[in-house]
Order: structure tokens, then C-alpha cells, then sequence
């Protein structure tokens, strides 16, 4: 393989810093993927944890959010901490409400096959199941559509 020539990798390199700022005044920074799994949006990281949730942490390695339960909802928040914006509670509470969601319509639905006789346990416990679930899908397709937002600006 060939060196590239210095005012070659100059020139690439102010190209991609025009790049870069050019997606930042649209309110995107370029996430990057670590051999780990984990992405990279400027200073911040979002990692998948082993308990099944997501964490965004800074440059020191230090949690700033954690719990989070969608990928997108990780990626929003990081990359708003990378433009230099407050955290967002609103899209935390959504996750946080999906996930409560999702845990209540998971109860459900093993109530269910619990109480496959009482049939007045059995409607209560799919009626509950059903709002529960499009709760979920509601906060869930909150979330996404903020995400795909994001991206189809790039």
C-alpha cells in the first residue's frame, strides 16, 4: 500500500472537517462504531449494557444516563449531548414509559396463561394486556419517528 502524500491527507482532512461541521449546523454529529459494539457521537458513548439496557457515558467514561431501554433513544440523547444541548427529559420519560409498558404487557400476558379457567381474570388480564401494548407501540413509535427525523436530515 501506497503512503498517501502529506498535502493529499491535508486536503481529506479539511474536507471532512467541512463535513462534519456542515452536519453539526444541521443538528447531526457522525456517530462512529467501536470494535466493542459501542458508537461513539463526539465526546459521548453509547454502549449496550449486559442487564439488556443502554448507557450514554463522556469521554472520562463516566454514566451520564443509564437505563435507557431503546437504542434510538440512546443514540437522541447522545447525540444532543454532543451539539452541547441539556439533556432532554422529555424523550427519557418516553423510554421510561416504554419500558413500564412493556413490563406491564409482559405480566399480562403470563397472567394470562395463568388464568385460562376464571374467565373474568382471563378478560381483565387481556384487556389490561391490549392497552398495555399500545402504549408501547405508541411511546416506541414516538421515539422512532424522533429518530428517523434525525436521520433522514443526513
Amino acid at each position: 500500500m501506497k503512503p498517501i502524500p502529506n498535502d493529499l491527507y491535508e486536503k481529506i482532512e479539511r474536507v471532512s472537517d467541512i463535513v462534519r461541521d456542515r452536519f453539526r449546523l444541521k443538528g447531526i454529529v457522525i456517530p462512529t462504531k467501536n470494535s466493542d459494539g459501542s458508537i461513539n457521537l463526539g465526546r459521548f458513548r453509547v454502549e449496550n449494557q449486559q442487564n439488556g439496557f443502554y448507557a450514554v457515558r463522556n469521554e472520562r467514561n463516566e454514566v451520564v444516563v443509564d437505563g435507557i431501554n431503546l437504542p434510538q433513544t440512546a443514540a437522541l440523547v447522545a447525540n444532543d449531548l454532543a451539539l452541547g444541548k441539556f439533556l432532554d427529559n422529555q424523550i427519557l420519560n418516553k423510554d421510561k414509559e416504554y419500558g413500564y409498558a412493556l413490563f406491564k404487557e409482559t405480566l399480562y400476558k403470563q397472567r394470562i396463561e395463568k388464568h385460562n379457567r376464571d374467565f373474568s381474570s382471563y378478560e381483565i388480564s387481556l384487556m389490561k394486556g391490549i392497552i398495555s401494548k399500545k402504549r408501547r407501540e405508541t411511546y416506541q413509535s414516538d421515539i422512532i419517528q424522533r429518530f428517523e427525523k434525525l436521520r433522514k436530515l443526513v
